[in-house]
């Protein structure tokens, strides 16, 4: 298995438990659970599930980013620039997840008796909802519009209209985020993390180490070991 489509495997793996632990144990805490209690009363039962869920989406940004190296490696060296957006989204993404774990369940607990802590809990959700939804978020999807795009050349239409589609509901998650807007977060996800899936899917099982047949994004023309012992034989 090339390197490429090892990474892109571990980066499935890892983003379908995620997208499972956001599917049936984060939303109970997030804003598409409208009433506020709920989301207290859920995070102060199930810490632990809450605290797992989103260990695994800190797992899913490690494996996006080890996705996106492989990748830039493979296809564009000179292209690496466009990885750094990623490194850079770590940031705001686990300081949100830490967040998530660390500062809303006891504010969650101490809400029921503090009308302060209630507003206290709905600001910090909001941080962490900028931090990981839209700044994160923006600069992870924008790296895999650069690279799908420079790479287009190198597969079928379709894995790279995945790839594209990934980078433009990203980006139309962190618009709703922005927003503010727990109904446009909701339906850019139902887009989203399917989407991510089916490319990671696609790449692991087209990807490959072969960066002198790509025909777009490389940063110098590259030829096959093979086609250039042909081409001078023909000459000869």
């Amino acid at each position: 298995m090339s390197s490429l489509r090892r990474a892109a495997a571990i980066a499935f793996c890892i983003h379908l438990i995620a997208a499972l632990s956001m599917a049936f144990v984060l939303r109970r805490g997030l804003e598409t659970t409208p009433e506020l209690r709920e989301r207290f009363s859920f995070l102060i039962d199930h810490r632990t599930l809450w605290t797992l869920g989103w260990l695994s989406w800190t797992l899913a940004a490690l494996a996006i980013l080890y996705f996106y190296f492989t990748f830039a490696n493979v296809h564009f060296r000179s292209w690496r620039f466009a990885v750094l957006l990623t490194i850079a989204a770590l940031g705001p993404d686990l300081s949100a997840q830490a967040i998530e774990i660390g500062v809303l369940p006891p504010l969650a607990a101490r809400a029921f008796s503090s009308d302060a802590a209630s507003e206290l809990f709905l600001t910090f959700d909001r941080a962490a909802v900028i931090l990981s939804g839209f700044v994160a978020n923006g600069l992870y999807s924008t790296t895999a519009l650069i690279l799908t795009w420079g790479a287009r050349g190198a597969y079928p239409s379709w894995v790279s209209i995945i790839g594209i589609a990934v980078g433009i509901f990203g980006i139309a998650l962190s618009v709703a985020a922005l927003l503010d807007s727990a109904a446009g977060m909701f339906w850019t996800n139902v887009f989203l993390v399917p989407a991510i899936l089916l490319w990671l899917a696609a790449m692991a099982a087209r990807g490959g180490d072969r960066p002198g047949r790509r025909k777009h994004g490389s940063d110098s023309p590259c030829v096959d070991q093979t086609d250039q012992g042909s081409n001078t034989r023909h000459q000869v």
